[in-house]
């Protein structure tokens, strides 16, 4: 007679995240789902001489992690210079040369990581001649650490002028042009219609794109994350990730995005049609909007003018009316909406286009979300909950870093009342935390660290409690997903996806869970990834 059981966990101290049963000391898995939780000894009595056993020794185990914002399409980036520790354009310049020199076969040399301090001078970004210095030869594009900024030289910009004609909806603030001449600068902003052209313009980048996926997917285990949410992706990039799940390269469960600024009617259709295509490892469904930009850059769409520039308050992509349509007709054929907004009055223009939608189409089970929240007015704090929008929240980004852009922009009043995790929560607000790899760190325990142990400035009032910030990354990035019935809690009946870590985050400083490792993660009743520590 087969066994109740083909895995058995036992010793743990499992968190379960579960309201009904929070924790437990062993799990009891058959194939891929978990079919009991409970003691050892209740565990135990399911498995034979065939059981795979895991012995926990006492350690904490939690529900496989939830990156519910994470650019794994844009991993062919790995394979392009890294500019995260250049401090200058000088420092930018020699290693950019450095990389064009190991490259020589490269028809175009790209760059990213680099941050605002490094490249600003008496406040305007470098042009395409101030990059023709470093490389004139051939196309260059250097990206910043957010995604946000593009910085072409004169090769690029040429080749961008070209494909961008006939594509008015790609002018929307993408190429910045000198207001005397008209001319391009080389100065790109917006990151889907950049990497659009990116990709368009170079075969390069489309090759890399099954290597760079193939090898992020091969990371996430490593961080205990078992289902990501592809935040930016279009039907090129789908056709990757089947195709690593054919040849068993696909490690982590994937939502994957409908990217609207690249679309046209038909593929709306087409797109609206794959959604019942949907399983466990592959599911459709949302598509992704940008209303704004980011702080940094003066591109968030802010209430007030930029304490650095009273000149503006950003700019959003579309009016307020076109933005309702846009959010009306997604809506309508059964989308889920996820809106790029980090500036407040971009969060307001979302969530009106949010209401909109709903008062005019049939009712339903939307959970439209807004990612990045960084910047929110107190009054639109309590209409997450009463429309059901979830907050897509970066933990990571709040931590202040040696890139002073994002105070000298916003100002210390508004940067103390930013990333409002702890308000949003108590106004009933789902939050759902994620990483924005690739503009940060994928490991979601730094993420954890961050929103417990927010501890600079004013703002650590907005701090939440561990139990939170774990529902954060685990049950609620399943429920973002509408997949809180089959994952994100050890629970029966629920995929076996759980990590199990070398320290117990309960029982040590909130300053060190970022340290944390992930000693093994199980992925659908199997071992994705074992640390020798185990």
């Amino acid at each position: 007679m087969p066994s109740e059981a083909t895995m058995i966990l036992r010793n743990g101290r499992v968190f379960t995240v579960n309201a009904k049963q929070p924790w437990a000391e062993a799990i009891a898995v058959k194939d891929d789902r978990i079919v009991r939780v409970g003691s050892n000894e209740e565990v135990t009595k399911l498995s034979d001489d065939d059981t795979v056993v895991i012995d926990a020794e006492g350690r904490l185990v939690l529900p496989g992690f939830i990156d519910s914002h994470i650019h794994t399409s844009m991993a062919y980036q790995e394979f392009w210079a890294k500019l995260e520790d250049a401090g200058s354009m000088e420092a930018i310049a020699s290693i950019i040369r450095e990389y064009a020199d190991a490259h020589p076969g490269d028809e175009m040399v790209c760059g990213n990581g680099w941050g605002y301090d490094a490249v600003m001078s008496d406040g305007r970004f470098p042009n395409k001649e101030d990059l023709d210095q470093i490389i004139s030869d051939r196309p260059m594009l250097i990206v910043s650490y957010c995604g946000w900024v593009g910085l072409g030289n004169s090769k690029f910009t040429e080749m961008a002028v070209e494909s961008f004609k006939g594509r008015s909806h790609l002018e929307l603030g993408s190429m910045e042009r000198d207001p005397q001449t008209n001319e391009p600068t080389g100065v790109f902003h917006n990151p889907s219609d950049l990497m659009l052209l990116a990709g368009e313009l170079s075969l390069m980048i489309r090759e890399k794109e099954m290597d760079g996926l193939r090898w992020v997917f091969h990371q996430l285990p490593k961080y205990g994350i078992t289902s990501v949410h592809e935040a930016q992706s279009d039907f090129r990039a789908l056709e990757v990730y089947r195709k690593l799940r054919e040849e068993g390269g696909l490690l982590a469960r994937a939502y994957i995005t409908y990217n609207y600024e690249k679309t046209t009617e038909e593929d709306l259709r087409r797109a609206s049609e794959m959604i019942k295509d949907s399983d466990e490892w592959i599911r459709l469904g949302v598509a992704k909007l940008f209303i704004d930009g980011v702080p940094n850059s003066h591109t968030a769409a802010m209430l007030d003018p930029y304490s650095d520039d009273s000149s503006t308050n950003g700019e959003a992509r579309y009016t307020p009316e076109e933005f309702n349509d846009i959010v009306t007709t997604l809506d309508g054929m059964g989308f889920q909406c996820m809106t790029h907004s980090c500036g407040d009055r971009g969060v307001r223009i979302a969530l009106d286009a949010y209401e909109h939608a709903a008062d005019r189409n049939a009712p339903r089970e939307r959970r439209h979300r807004i990612e990045h929240v960084e910047t929110v007015s107190e009054e639109d704090i309590p209409r997450f909950r009463k429309l059901g929008v979830i907050a897509a929240m970066q933990p990571i980004h709040a931590v202040p870093g040696s890139d002073t852009s994002f105070e000298r922009t916003l100002g210390s009043e508004r940067v103390s009342k930013s990333f409002p995790w702890r308000s949003l929560d108590e106004a009933g607000a789902v939050l759902a935390f994620s990483s924005d790899w690739n503009v940060v760190d994928m490991n979601p325990l730094p993420g954890i660290q961050a929103a417990v142990a927010r501890d600079w400035g004013t703002g650590a009032s907005q701090a939440v409690s561990l139990e939170k910030a774990i529902e954060a990354y685990t049950l609620n990035g399943a429920y973002a997903s509408f997949e809180e019935d089959i994952k994100g809690s050890i629970e029966e009946g629920k995929l076996a996806d759980f990590v199990i870590l070398s320290e117990n985050l309960f029982e040590i400083e909130p300053e060190r869970i970022g340290d944390v490792e992930v000693l093994m993660t199980v992925i659908g009743g199997r071992e994705a990834h074992l640390s020798g520590r185990l």
